[in-house]
């Protein structure tokens, strides 16, 4: 008699635990599966253009504290990749420009960086003739 109620409790045990497992996979699956985002939604644009690396940079910001940031341009096409390229040198005056006139309070936060972001986009634009669609901030870092 020992030996079947063994038996059946290691049963009930196994059968718990797969349906346990089962349970929680099919509940990940398909009740707490996040609903689909558009690349809209995202902020991810579906036609992206041609990445152009401009270079790494050390500024000193107004007030004392210092920003080293590595940044990349979403230009339209190639054709304009090539274009910007032979303007590397007033590319990367521009930029050097803008960041050192900010303060250390003009790159902490997401909503100051997303400014810096549009302001370098609109003089980055002034020498590239409208062909630069974003700026990336590959690295931040500012003390």
């Amino acid at each position: 008699m020992k030996g079947k109620s063994l038996i059946f409790m290691i049963l009930a045990v196994v059968l718990g635990v797969g349906l346990g497992v089962a349970g929680t996979v099919g509940a990940q699956k398909y009740i707490f599966e996040p609903p689909a985002q558009s690349s809209a939604s995202r902020g991810v644009s579906k036609n992206t253009g041609v990445l152009l690396p401009i270079g790494e940079f050390t500024v000193n910001l107004q007030g004392g504290a210092f920003l080293k940031t590595t940044i990349t341009v979403e230009v339209e096409d190639a054709k304009a990749e090539a274009i910007l390229k032979e303007k590397d040198a007033f590319l990367k005056d521009r930029v050097n420009s803008v960041l050192a006139n900010k303060s250390l309070a003009d790159v902490q936060t997401l909503a100051a960086r997303e400014k810096l972001r549009e302001e370098l986009i609109n003089k980055l634009n002034e020498v590239g003739g409208n062909k630069i669609n974003d700026v990336l901030f590959l690295s931040l870092v500012y003390q």
